[in-house]
């Protein structure tokens, strides 16, 4: 239950990173 929680906030983390750097690519 912890790894999930763990693995759920760093892929939200590593989905925002990446957004934020499409959103620059795209710029």
């Amino acid at each position: 239950t912890a790894t999930k929680v763990i693995s759920k906030i760093v892929g939200r983390e590593i989905t925002v990173r990446d957004a934020s750097r499409f959103h620059h690519f795209k710029d």
